[in-house]
């Protein structure tokens, strides 16, 4: 049993330690690095390039996990439950806002349970047809559309999923309506638009830039304010007559909601300074395709509130609910 002067000794002792770890320096372990999907895609590249560069400047490994399934939704659910004190991070895509329009139950609620740390940048999209449709730009295409209702039709890496939406969206802009045939993943519907087994695909730069090179698929517009250096001779949606139409996926950092403004603030300087280093760019923007775009934590909040709306809005209209 502790005498009156052990038990004041142990009090300090314990106060001490308490305000030493209170006061100890973030980042003072491993930070997890949560992804949405499989090694080797599009988010898991950029979180991977990312968190190399983030490790060297926080001075603390940064370590993937990914946690694949439900178009991210799972990985999302992590993060949204996990302790708010930075360790535990995500690199998100558009995914984060497609979800809650596809899904009728999910467990989270994007804007109250995420707590936005900064954006690392967009990947742009192209408008795909096969070569043997008769039409060269994106106006003829709109005008074949509007002429051959109910005769095309469309691809998608599955229900619900990015090239789904985009492609949704697209017919929504134009007026038209194409019959969906989806396939389980972008590779499969990449594959069936070369074999001409489908009329058109909404696909990312990079992989858009590999179909072209076939002379079997034919490329007529690209998302974004600029045209993209992969696909150089091909005008944005703007040029080519339909200004507004945006179907680009963004990437962002974030964690889970009620982490310490510290932290926040000193990821996001990291992020903007690690998106700056050389080695970084020529990853992500001359080998990646990205059009990086670092900004604050709320002007993240605001690109993931806008796409949450334009998603929902689209899924609505199209009836789409994923499985």
């Amino acid at each position: 049993m502790l005498n009156r002067r052990q038990f004041g000794l142990a009090t300090l002792a314990a106060a001490a330690t308490a305000t030493a770890s209170a006061q100890a320096p973030y980042p003072s372990k491993p930070i997890t690095m949560y992804v949405g999907f499989a090694a080797g895609s599009a988010t898991d590249v950029v979180a991977r390039v990312v968190s190399n560069r983030l490790a060297q400047q926080l001075g603390q490994p940064l370590v993937i996990q990914n946690v694949t399934g439900a178009a991210s939704t799972i990985s999302t659910a992590t993060i949204a439950r996990a302790a708010p004190d930075g360790y535990a991070l995500t690199t998100v895509s558009g995914a984060l806002a497609i979800g809650p329009a596809v899904y009728r139950d999910l467990k989270y609620d994007v804007e109250r349970d995420l707590e936005p740390i900064g954006l690392i940048g967009s990947l742009p999209t192209v408008l795909l047809v096969r070569d043997s449709l008769p039409v060269r730009s994106l106006a003829e295409f709109i005008q074949y559309a509007r002429q051959h209702r109910g005769q095309l039709n469309y691809g998608s890496s599955g229900v619900g999923g990015s090239t789904h939406l985009a492609t949704e969206l697209l017919c929504d802009a134009i007026g038209v309506r194409m019959a969906h045939i989806p396939y389980r993943g972008n590779g499969p519907a990449g594959a069936a638009l070369l074999a001409g087994e489908i009329d058109v695909l909404i696909d990312t730069v990079l992989l858009a830039a590999q179909s072209t090179k076939t002379g079997r698929v034919r490329a007529l517009a690209v998302t974004g304010a600029e045209r993209s250096p992969a696909l150089p001779n091909v005008p944005t949606f703007a040029e080519a007559g339909l200004s507004g139409f945006d179907a680009s996926i963004f990437f962002g950092l974030t964690g889970p909601a009620g982490m310490p403004e510290p932290v926040v603030t000193r990821l996001n300087r990291e992020l903007a300074e690690a998106l700056r280093d050389s080695d970084v760019h020529r990853q992500l923007v001359e080998t990646g395709g990205l059009r990086l775009s670092p900004g604050t934590p709320r002007q993240m909040r605001d690109v993931v509130r806008a796409e949450l709306a334009k998603w929902k809005t689209i899924s609505r209209k199209a009836g789409i609910q994923a499985e």
